[in-house]
């Protein structure tokens, strides 16, 4: 069978060409494994896959090579390609690195990861770390085809040239003289064997060099033109002639193995010591024991491969294995796959189709089919019985006994033959679908017709209208279990268990939704069913199903197989499915995740599906452990004691960043990407080569995804707008047997913000936004001054106003009144009894007079001196008449402070130094005039007892007004009061007037972060 065909276009990876390179190498075809079954055409064990060239376009694959980091590199006469299993792409060198020529001849890999490319007419390169160097004339190259490299012990590259052998040193490569005694001019193939001995094959013949000599030998052994040497596993080395074949050269002794005449072109021992040869024209020969005696030439021992068996093209010239084993063989039209697989196809007759399978009491498979006799497996040939088909059904009874039945009747199989047992029990044709023999030596046949039937005792009875069988159909399987129970599975999800006259009916209510029944097996643990939408089993009274799942590979099952290990297998649309016997408890848990389990499918080599109707069951175990399985196409083998497994992790490699449909070139470090960067597509890949189409992927965004996302089998990740940032991608794989590669591969990726996506430009918004704030606090500062001094203009007019009004009416009257009692008294003369009491009235209307002038002075002047001055003179006057210390200290230089405002904290602070000298009992009363550039504080501070708390809190003393009137004051302003008292420790009366407020003019500007430090300090 083949493998699904590889995708190519110019996108696969960063080096990939235009698409017009596909007329180079690959449209790729599928080869059909067509002839599998023919003996004379089979590769036994071994799975094919051919991928060929379009028909009509050059190039031809002409040499091998894999490098370290598993690729597989092909040169072909129109370029050099890599592949990893999926895709081909086109190597092309960065700008200023091109190759010296088109035509490759040869490749050779390093151990370190380097690829040395030979070219016809004289040049080669080293590829490694995706640099090239050049070599030509210049650096002592001979101007001729190379043929083959071979890196010495000594870590010399040598290199078999049309002119001559030639070796590098320290960059420059020199001929070998005539002191090396090299024989001939012409060296074809150079190679170096497990003890270090350097070999040369030239148109002279063959000679070595031992590891430590500096002298070739020459060996005196009769050969032609060599295009390969390789070494056996004994250590004997095998020659490829071009005229002659393959051969073992007589070293020390002759030699009697097997040789091929055929001339050959390529040369292989794979790591099992096959032998493996390729031809110009005559396809790939493969000998599995090329070392085995033998007393003349038996080239009839080989298995050949050509393509009338699905070979690209029968004109074939290297041959090379890879890591996991996986040989590829290049031809004239394309490239060849052999893989080790653990699907062995029976070899059975061309034509035979749906496949009824058994094993007797010997362990001898026995295979019936609609069109062939029965076939019996003796060892590993087939023989036909006397037994015509078609036959339908198979079934081993606990005795050993094989049953047989077709629409021919029914026969049993014992001690290698066949016996007919009785004619159907219906006339004409009909189908038998299964069969059962309980413990009682009934034999029970459910047939198409429908009905199902028992024979006891020579006679039929056909069994109906019991209550639990579902009327009208056959069942399609049965099974009699070792409780003597038959149990009869039926399409639509219907089972009815048979005890004696009793018939239990097990359906949807009990929870089968398994479909049409195509399995029944007892197993350790319960009844084992399989049907065409999952799995269940019976055990304990209580039916388990294997709870559903999307795309579930537990579909379409008509084979089960329980072994003697306790592993489960089934026989599956979707393949043959293996669960291990520690993995079987985990099927029917609801709280485990998806059971684990190994399939074998088409990958695999397994033709076709099993059929879900008849023949079924579609698997058997035979004695030796091998377990059988049958499809529409063909029968196959599985014997689980030999699977062969894949222990190597997969490489894993980010080939290709493609930012908004432009493709980037991961040459490792970081992605630089351009702002505004939206979708990202990375490709990736994972070097297994066996079945690359199993390889699962997980991938992540570091910084972008929360955790790791299942690819599956896809082999790009898709991203939509991640924003700016520093990302790393990260890919990690499995390959074909669930080897995981934890480390796997990373890019880091770096998307650059647009301007309003970088840290200045959010910091550049802060501080807008801060400095807008600053603005509105300020103009809103601004509004508020100017309201309080519109307020407080409003208040110096209707001083003005009231003072006007008093001097020109009040005042004016009362001067008017009194001149009037001066009259008065004059009249009366100084003797009257009355004038002294007038004059003492007089006198202190005089007096109310001038206190009266001086408040109307007092509405329309300046309050009488600075502020300083008149909160000292307020202190000495207190001090003699208390016993307090009195300080008095002005912090800055004193500024004319506006009228109204100087009056309003004057009376401010002169309310609370009253209330220190009067009520604190205080020692010391200071205070303390700040003249500061964004306000003017005045602080009066005491000793005293200090205020009760509740004084503080109700804002006074009940029928007291001088704090209230202290605070109105300092509203009507817009300044702050802070009153600050424990009790004993005094009391503390702090007034703040802002600066646009208190002082006439424009203020002097601060820096704002200076105002917030100082009223931060002052917070604190």
């Amino acid at each position: 069978m083949a493998s699904a065909c590889s995708r190519q276009d110019g996108r696969a990876g960063s080096r990939c060409g235009p698409r017009t390179w596909l007329a180079g190498l690959c449209l790729l075809l599928c080869a059909p494994f067509a002839h599998a079954l023919d003996p004379q055409r089979q590769i036994a064990q071994f799975h094919h896959t051919a991928w060929t060239v379009k028909q009509g376009a050059p190039g031809q694959v002409t040499a091998l090579a894999q490098t370290t980091d598993g690729y597989l590199w092909l040169a072909t006469q129109v370029g050099l390609f890599r592949f990893d299993g999926v895709q081909f792409e086109r190597y092309a060198p960065d700008d200023g690195q091109a190759f010296p020529a088109t035509s490759i001849s040869t490749l050779y890999a390093t151990a370190d990861g380097g690829l040395w490319i030979g070219f016809r007419y004289g040049a080669v390169s080293f590829l490694q770390a995706n640099r090239l160097t050049h070599y030509g004339e210049a650096q002592g190259l001979p101007t001729s085809t190379v043929f083959r490299f071979a890196q010495g012990a000594d870590g010399r590259l040598w290199a078999a040239t049309f002119s001559g052998l030639v070796y590098l040193h320290e960059g420059r490569w020199y001929r070998v003289d005539r002191d090396w005694r090299v024989p001939g001019t012409q060296a074809r193939t150079v190679f170096t064997d497990r003890d270090g001995t350097l070999w040369v094959a030239t148109d002279a013949g063959i000679a070595r060099l031992r590891k430590g000599a500096q002298v070739f030998e020459t060996l005196d052994i009769a050969v032609g033109r060599i295009s390969q040497i390789a070494q056996a596993p004994d250590g004997g080395l095998w020659i490829a002639e071009n005229e002659g074949g393959v051969r073992q050269l007589p070293l020390e002794r002759a030699v009697t193995t097997h040789s091929l005449p055929t001339p050959s072109a390529g040369l292989l021992f794979d790591r099992d010591g096959t032998l493996w040869a390729t031809t110009m024209g005559e396809g790939v020969h493969r000998l599995a024991q090329p070392l085995r005696p033998v007393a003349t030439s038996d080239d009839a021992a080989f298995e050949r491969f050509r393509q009338d068996d699905g070979l690209s093209a029968d004109y074939l010239l290297p041959v090379l294995e890879d890591r996991e084993g996986t040989v590829w063989v290049g031809s004239s039209r394309g490239l060849d796959r052999f893989r080790h697989t653990n699907v062995v196809p029976a070899t059975l007759p061309d034509g035979a189709q749906d496949f009824a399978l058994v094993t007797d009491a010997d362990g001898t498979l026995l295979v019936g089919s609609r069109n062939r006799p029965l076939l019996e497996r003796d060892g590993a040939h087939w023989r036909e019985a006397d037994l015509p088909p078609p036959l339908t059904a198979a079934h081993r009874d606990r005795d050993g006994t094989v049953w047989l039945g077709g629409p021919g009747g029914l026969w049993r199989w014992r001690d290698g033959r066949a016996t007919p047992v009785t004619p159907l029990p219906v006339s004409g044709y009909s189908g038998v679908q299964a069969i059962a023999h309980d413990a009682d030596g009934v034999l029970w046949v459910s047939l198409n017709t429908p009905g199902i039937h028992r024979l006891a005792d020579g006679r039929w009875q056909q069994v109906r209208g019991r209550t639990g069988l579902p009327p009208g159909s056959s069942p399609l399987v049965l099974l009699s279990a070792a409780d003597g129970a038959l149990w009869m599975g039926y399409a639509r999800g219907q089972i009815a268990v048979m005890r004696g006259e009793a018939v239990q009916a097990i359906g949807a209510a009990q929870g089968l939704r398994v479909g049409n029944v195509t399995a029944l097996v007892e197993g350790r643990d319960g009844i084992w069913i399989g049907g065409e939408r999952g799995l269940a089993r019976y055990a304990d009274g209580r039916l388990h199903a294997l709870r559903p799942l999307p795309d579930s590979p537990f579909r379409g099952i008509s084979g089960i197989i329980e072994t003697r290990a306790g592993d489960l297998w089934l026989n599956g649309a979707q393949g043959v499915l293996h669960i291990k016997a520690t993995d079987v408890p985990r099927l029917f848990d609801a709280r485990a995740d998806a059971p684990a389990y190994e399939r074998f499918d088409f990958l695999d080599g397994l033709p076709g599906v099993p059929a879900q109707f008849r023949p079924i069951p579609t698997a058997t175990e035979g004695r030796d452990g091998k377990l059988w399985f049958a499809t529409t196409s063909g029968v196959v083998s599985i014997d689980p004691v030999a699977i062969r497994r894949n222990p190597l992790p997969p490489p894993v490699t980010v080939l290709s960043l493609t930012v908004d449909d432009h493709l980037h070139r991961v040459q490792g470090g970081a992605m630089q990407l351009p702002p505004g960067t939206r979708n990202l597509q990375i490709a990736y890949t994972a070097l297994s080569l066996s079945i690359p189409e199993r390889v699962r992927f997980r991938y992540r965004l570091v910084g972008y995804d929360e955790g790791w996302q299942d690819a599956g089998t896809r082999r790009t990740a898709f991203y939509n707008d991640p924003g700016p940032g520093r990302y790393v991608f990260q890919v990690i794989a499995a390959n074909d047997d669930g080897v995981w590669n934890s480390v796997g591969a990373s890019l880091p990726i770096v998307i650059a913000p647009r301007y309003y996506q970088t840290p200045w430009f959010v910091v550049l918004c802060v501080v807008a936004g801060v400095s807008l704030l600053w603005i509105a606090y300020l103009l809103r500062l601004r509004h508020l001054s100017a309201q309080i001094r519109e307020r407080l203009q409003e208040r110096h007019r209707e001083r003005e106003r009231i003072a006007r009004e008093l001097h020109d009416t009040l005042l004016q009257s009362v001067q008017g009144l009194i001149l009037r009692f001066h009259a008065v008294a004059e009249s009366l003369g100084r003797d009257a009894p009355t004038h002294a009491a007038m004059e003492r009235v007089l006198q202190r209307a005089d007096d109310v007079m001038g206190e009266a002038r001086g408040r109307v002075l007092d509405l329309r002047a300046h309050p009488p001196g600075e502020l300083p001055d008149m909160l000292a003179a307020l202190g000495e006057e207190l001090v003699p008449d208390y016993a307090i210390d009195f300080r008095m200290i002005v912090d800055g230089t004193p500024r004319t402070l506006d009228p109204l405002v100087c009056d309003e904290v004057y009376r401010i602070a002169r309310e609370a130094v009253l209330n220190a000298f009067q009520h604190a009992h205080a020692a010391h009363v200071v205070v303390e005039l700040a003249y500061d550039t964004d306000g003017l504080a005045v602080r009066v501070r005491d000793d005293g007892v200090g205020l009760p708390r509740e004084v503080l809190q109700a804002g006074g003393r009940s029928g007291h007004w001088g704090l209230s009137g202290m605070r109105e004051r300092a509203e009507r302003i817009g300044a702050t009061l802070e009153l600050q008292s424990k009790g004993g420790k005094g009391t503390d009366v702090v007034l703040r007037v802002p600066a646009e407020v208190a002082y006439r003019g424009k203020p002097p500007s601060v820096r704002w972060w200076r105002r917030l430090l100082r009223r931060r300090r002052e917070a604190r």
